[in-house]
């Protein structure tokens, strides 16, 4: 038995797939909304239009017309029999240009109607015509604005000659022009209301962007309708609530600092000046030295990169600069020469992020770290490959968790406390990015390195 699909999901699985082709933003969705409803209205009044006035007015002027043709011909017939072909013709001019129709005559017999043509040009008057004479009519080629027909009359041929505008309707032009025109106008009006209307929405989320990737935003000021303006000063309080809080968490990191390191520092000369032999000294000392290292770490995490204001950096040069010190201590680090890409960032924290990526490939990727630096339109990558055995597929997410650390599957004589990942991401996510890690694999499926890549935003670079 089969199971007719449910008729429902269909609808709303071509629903969504239509949803894709509507507009995403604010502007030119309004936009949308109001321009709609004006060009379904121009058009419904343009069929309106067309059906009543011209289906109407221009079947009537036909008509008319024909009827005035009719009558004339008939006219001049009946004086022809009674006054001859000279006098019919002069009465019959003289009434054709009481109603603005032409009359000539012609006794060229090679100039007879004998069958109709022209119909296809006016074929409401043709056909009106054509009922009321009972003569042949013929409506001649002609590309100016008057129109000739001729009609077969005793001894010849009547040629009536009138204007154009006598079976065509000149206001169907103007109203076409005044449909355009009032759309136009209509169109341009609308864009420079949503214009405005919009633009203090894309300063808000603008601001927000800049404040979420640590950027100052205080040329922000709230613009716009009473909503917009509302969420803006909202916006405001936050970031000052905001930072009054990293200012607070600033200072008090700054005392705990200096509470944990004085009493480090006495023990550390204390011992240097008690008697205790040299391999407690240097053992207890290592301690000492480890702890302050610790609680370095700790207050790097906790303090994050506070206080820090982005700057333009070329992060080819700061690479490189980064790389200097451990090619002269001949350490394997190297760095791939790169165009120049200038980015908003917080040099000290990168930097401290960067180093951080480069320890671990050291200590952990078989003391060796190649740096890369690749550019596309959107982002920066900074990829830092080492030799090491890699990482486990299950535990790529945990390693980025604080005090984190895989002895298992990494060398077990390391330092650090299982920060070093988890700061260089906090950091890149405060630039608006993020750090992914990847396995290298040989041909033959073995692992043969670990690549880290830090990703920063290239949108959203510049103030303003």
């Amino acid at each position: 038995m089969l199971i007719r699909p449910n008729r429902r999901l269909r609808h709303a699985a071509r629903w969504w797939k239509n949803r894709r082709l509507l507009p995403t933003s604010l502007f030119s969705r309004a936009l949308l909304i109001l321009l709609v409803p004006v060009v379904v209205l121009q058009l419904l009044v343009a069929h309106i239009f067309y059906d009543r006035h011209w289906n109407s007015v221009v079947r009537n002027m036909s008509s008319t017309t024909a009827a005035d043709l009719a009558m004339l011909a008939n006219e001049y017939d009946a004086l022809g029999r009674q006054f001859g072909a000279g006098d019919a013709l002069i009465q019959t001019r003289n009434r054709g240009k009481q109603l603005g129709i032409d009359v000539e005559f012609y006794h060229d017999p090679s100039l007879m109607v004998t069958t109709g043509e022209g119909r296809q040009k006016f074929p409401d008057f043709y056909d009106n015509l054509n009922m009321l004479t009972e003569a042949p009519v013929m409506i001649l080629p002609s590309t100016s604005d008057t129109v000739h027909v001729r009609v077969n009359a005793s001894g010849g041929v009547l040629e009536f000659s009138f204007a154009r505008k006598r079976l065509a309707s000149s206001t169907t032009t103007i109203f076409i022009a005044w449909m355009m025109g009032s759309a136009i106008l209509l169109t341009t009006i609308a864009i420079l209301f949503l214009r405005n209307q919009v633009r203090p929405i894309v300063q808000l989320a603008r601001a927000a962007e800049q404040f979420g990737l640590g950027q100052d935003v205080a040329n922000f000021s709230p613009r716009g309708a009473s909503e917009v303006r509302r969420a803006g000063r909202a916006f405001l309080m936050m970031v000052e609530r905001t930072r009054r809080h990293i200012q607070s968490r600033s200072e008090m990191l700054a005392g705990i600092s200096h509470d944990l390191r004085t009493p480090l520092t006495r023990m550390k000369l204390e011992l240097e000046m008690g008697k205790v032999d040299d391999a407690t000294r240097a053992a207890v000392s290592g301690e000492i030295d480890e702890m302050r290292r610790m609680i370095d770490e700790y207050l790097a995490f906790a303090s994050g990169d506070a206080g820090e204001l982005p700057e333009p950096i070329d992060l080819a040069l700061l690479l490189a600069d980064i790389v200097a010190p451990y090619k002269r201590m001949k350490q394997d680090v190297s760095f791939t020469p790169a165009p120049p890409l200038s980015l908003m960032v917080r040099p000290q924290a990168l930097r401290r992020a960067i180093t951080n990526l480069i320890e671990n490939a050291l200590r952990y990727g078989g003391g060796h770290a190649l740096i890369t630096l690749e550019q596309s339109l959107t982002f920066a990558r900074i990829k830092v490959v080492d030799r090491g055995p890699g990482i486990p597929d299950a535990e790529m997410s945990a390693v980025f968790k604080p005090f984190t650390r895989l002895e298992p599957s990494r060398n077990t004589e390391t330092g650090g406390v299982g920060l070093g990942l988890s700061i260089a991401r906090a950091i890149a996510q405060g630039h608006g990015g993020d750090i992914t890690l990847e396995n290298l694999h040989r041909p033959d499926g073995t692992i043969k390195g670990l690549e880290v890549t830090l990703r920063l935003p290239r949108e959203m670079q510049v103030l303003g």
